[in-house]
């Protein structure tokens, strides 16, 4: 069935081939060890990279075809994009032929790095390290190698070792040109609830010497899907925390339940993946071209732990003050935000802006600062489980 699935996802994304796809912009985040490269693509497309070895230099390319510069792909691209990061030093691109775009990346020295595609609108990410292994913070400053992937049914290598957080990247979902859900009636929006609340997780956490905290926007500014992971990745974080507002068309539900990255044949998990990834259900299920990605994680099993101790502690936190709190639990998706996170990340849906009671709730500072007191306290006994292995569910052997 696997198999079946995987050719139809190719046979789906592969363009006729009497219409070029449109290259409509390259864009990329780059930091000192780390450089993230998003091509926007107006229709699906399948590459194949081949490596070039000279004196000096290393070159990684890979051919676009059939495909044409879009008309709005900006003019101080067209030829050659300076980059300079890590062992990254340029994007060159150039026709091959009528119908073919050439895009070649100049390395000092090929390292690691990572290619999957996304949908909606289409486009292809490269992760580009200048290290071969990725280290976060609390490893690199234990003077640790990066940790094996755990074999089943043991605890992680970080979990054995009891590696310390030290670095934490919050991420208040959406801002900028994107609301998220809308409350029209009281006129609440996704963006200002999640940048409060992230605020106040950062301020409590703040209270801990050890614990540094960054935020992916602190403000009201437009940051990417693709950004918010590239700055989690580039900033060496120890864990990943996006939050997050619910919405159904179902007014009457509601409740707190909180994600990891994984696949999933849940309708209600494709439904609210595919919200925040600003896709179509369909879409979702067709994400098959990602299914390495998600399997080969090494942080999936601590995710899962992750997202326990904020699911519980959130929910535990708001019974405190709260009545009729209902907890969902937790489950699995394919997030975007959360694809190519070196670290353990988990996703957070506070509540239901869609449900009256629940919005009028998030509508207060109160409300808001019980919910950051929740994410707080799990990612505190999360921190304090690690070195305690009878905290650790391991995933079901697939």
């Amino acid at each position: 069935m696997l198999v079946f699935l995987l050719l139809a996802f190719a046979v789906a994304t592969v363009p006729a081939a009497s219409t070029p796809v449109r290259l409509e912009n390259i864009r990329y985040y780059s930091y000192p060890e780390y450089t993230r490269v998003v091509l926007d693509l107006s229709s699906p497309i399948r590459i194949h990279e081949k490596k070039l070895k000279e004196i000096g230099r290393e070159r990684l390319f890979f051919d676009l075809s059939p495909c044409v510069l879009a008309s709005e792909y900006p003019p101080v691209k067209k030829n050659e994009i300076k980059i300079e990061a890590g062992n990254l030093k340029q994007i060159r691109i150039g026709n091959w032929n009528r119908n073919s775009i050439r895009v070649v990346f100049d390395f000092d020295k090929i390292g690691r790095y990572n290619r999957f595609y996304l949908t909606t609108p289409y486009r292809i990410v490269f992760d580009i390290y200048s290290r071969v292994e990725f280290l976060t913070r609390s490893q690199e400053a234990k003077g640790l190698p990066p940790p094996l992937p755990p074999l089943p049914g043991h605890p992680s290598m970080a979990r054995q070792l009891g590696l310390g957080v030290h670095r934490i990247i919050i991420d208040p979902g959406h801002g900028g040109r994107d609301p998220g859900t809308i409350n029209r009636q009281l006129k609440i929006e996704e963006k200002e609830v999640t940048l409060d609340v992230a605020r106040r997780l950062a301020a409590l956490l703040a209270e801990h010497s050890d614990l540094e905290v960054i935020l992916t926007r602190s403000q009201d500014s437009t940051i990417t899907l693709e950004e918010r992971t590239a700055i989690a990745n580039s900033s060496r974080g120890d864990l990943f925390v996006s939050i997050h507002a619910n919405s159904a068309p179902r007014k009457s539900a509601r409740g707190v339940e909180t994600y990891f990255l994984n696949i999933t044949t849940d309708p209600w998990a494709m439904s609210v993946a595919a919200q925040e990834n600003a896709m179509s259900t369909k879409s979702i299920s067709e994400m098959k071209s990602i299914l390495d990605q998600i399997l080969k994680s090494t942080n999936i099993s601590e995710s899962k732990v992750l997202a326990g101790f904020l699911q519980q502690e959130m929910v535990d936190n708001l019974e405190r003050k709260y009545d009729r709190i209902i907890d969902l639990g937790v489950k699995k998706a394919p997030f975007y935000v959360l694809i190519g996170a070196q670290m353990p990340s988990s996703l957070i849906e506070l509540s239901f802006l869609s449900q009256r009671h629940e919005a009028e709730r998030m509508a207060t500072p109160t409300y808001r600062h019980a919910l950051a007191g929740g994410l707080y306290f799990g990612i505190i006994h999360f921190i304090e489980s690690l070195g305690k292995n009878e905290t650790f569910v391991p995933e079901p052997a697939s």
